[in-house]
């Protein structure tokens, strides 16, 4: 687990806490993470009530903060969304993230660089940047194209980046 640093005086804005809520009410409402055989969805108890606390723990005063186990509880709330937790379905049970989920989760990344530091040890540093060689195997530029473009091999994905 990568240690935590708070940041001693954080710039936070009443539009940061607007885009942790409205985080959090979408992910309430919008997104599933547990799939029954038969095609159907719902939502566990966990991610309701990880969603439902970063609400109730926001701030939105005049000076608004976020406190630390606020954060911690935001961190978690983004956890679950990144693991199994999907809002976008399509055909043969195909699940993915929306563009709309996506960009409110790095809005929310954004607001917790004001907030806190991540470190992590020599271990874990090392730990992840195998996983990332690993991944980027299957990653390519696309031909005759944006040069920040990537497909991934053998399923015909095409990303601009």
């Amino acid at each position: 687990m990568p240690t935590i640093l708070f940041r001693h005086e954080p710039d936070v804005s009443s539009q940061d806490v607007m885009k942790v809520a409205v985080f959090a009410e979408y992910v309430g409402n919008q997104c599933f993470d547990v799939f029954g055989g038969d095609g159907s969805k719902s939502r566990s108890e966990t991610l309701s009530l990880r969603a439902q606390e970063v609400s109730d723990a926001l701030d939105f005063g005049d000076e608004p903060h976020f406190s630390h186990e606020t954060i911690q509880k935001i961190i978690d709330l983004r956890s679950i969304v990144a693991d199994m937790c999907f809002d976008k379905f399509g055909e043969r049970g195909h699940m993915g993230k929306s563009m709309d989920l996506i960009r409110m989760d790095q809005e929310v990344d954004q607001v917790l660089d004001k907030l806190i530091v991540l470190q992590l040890s020599p271990e874990e540093a090392e730990e992840a940047e195998a996983d990332w060689d690993h991944e980027s195997q299957f990653y390519r530029p696309v031909e005759g194209g944006n040069s920040s473009a990537i497909r991934r091999d053998n399923i015909g994905f095409r990303a601009e980046v």
